[in-house]
């Protein structure tokens, strides 16, 4: 099962051109889909899951034209997007027996075993009768997956799912992804790094409504092996590093100085600027800072 989008490009109402003929092929398995605020993630998401329309291009998922034939897809697609709404006071058991009629379930028996499927699936079947409206912002994105999982779906998006969630429900959301991730195509659309890492086998960098850079984590991680180089500097020394050098990131230490991680493929240059210099092993947070940076379209 794979996923194609062919030069897709959408501008909004007010000017805003958020997908500038974006290109991906074979979108396959667990695919991390990184990006800043801002940079189209969420509107490719909604272009993919037929909730709006492209000015241009093309989708297909398998034999799908997803753009001709929206109805097809939606029979076996999952989507959880950033924000949803439940009805208030409902139970999970009660919402979800309700969205599996929606769904065409007719038989009672049917949607009583699939509901403790996926209950059990995402680790709310303990929960299963308080008011979903009472859950915790992580055990909601848990509903979220367990209500998009009652039509088997084949191709399953998620938009920002561990955006606010607290360490323990991020891991637990996450081992949720990770166990529908081995037989569905998922997108993981997130501006958080360690998701992706954790998660994916595949991922691609947008900004500004464009692929700047489609890889493999483990690929990209070991072309940058060498270049990756740190400091620990004064703090009113970091513009003229900046200035300097490709900086991809920077961050307080313990004593109130801050450690650089840069990007340099040049000793000699690092050499002719004074600080104490390390190599150091590369990181997928360097890999997509070094993309956004290499664009020249990060801002």
């Amino acid at each position: 099962m794979s996923l194609i989008i062919n030069n897709i490009s959408k501008k909004y109402s007010n000017g805003v051109k958020a997908l500038d003929e974006l290109s991906l092929d074979s979108v396959s398995g667990m695919f991390g889909l990184l990006g800043p605020n801002g940079a189209g993630k969420s509107s490719l998401m909604r272009t993919i899951a037929t909730l709006q329309l492209p000015d241009s291009g093309e989708i297909f998922f398998n034999d799908i034209n997803v753009l001709n034939e929206p109805m097809e897809l939606r029979k076996i697609l999952g989507y959880l997007p950033q924000d949803f709404g439940v009805y208030q006071g409902e139970s999970a058991e009660r919402l979800l027996d309700y969205f599996s009629i929606l769904k065409g379930i007719t038989s009672k028996k049917e949607r009583s075993i699939l509901v403790d499927q996926v209950l059990e699936l995402t680790n709310l079947y303990e929960a299963r009768k308080k008011s979903v409206s009472s859950y915790s912002g992580g055990m909601k994105r848990r509903f979220g997956i367990a209500q998009l999982l009652l039509n088997d779906p084949k191709l399953i998006i998620v938009d920002e799912p561990t955006a606010g969630l607290d360490p323990a429900e991020r891991t637990r959301f996450l081992n949720v992804i990770r166990a529908i991730g081995s037989v569905n195509t998922v997108i993981l659309s997130t501006h958080i790094v360690a998701d992706v890492n954790e998660l994916c086998h595949d991922m691609a960098i947008i900004n500004k409504g464009q692929v700047v850079n489609h890889l493999k984590p483990q690929d990209g991680i070991l072309q940058l092996k060498g270049n990756i180089w740190g400091a620990k500097i004064n703090p009113e020394r970091l513009p003229e590093f900046e200035r300097s050098l490709e900086v991809l990131s920077s961050s307080y230490t313990p004593d109130n100085f801050i450690f650089i991680r840069v990007y340099e493929n040049e000793k000699s240059k690092l050499d002719s600027i004074e600080a104490n210099w390390e190599s150091l092993v590369p990181e997928l947070g360097d890999v997509y800072f070094h993309s956004l940076k290499d664009s020249k379209e990060y801002v």
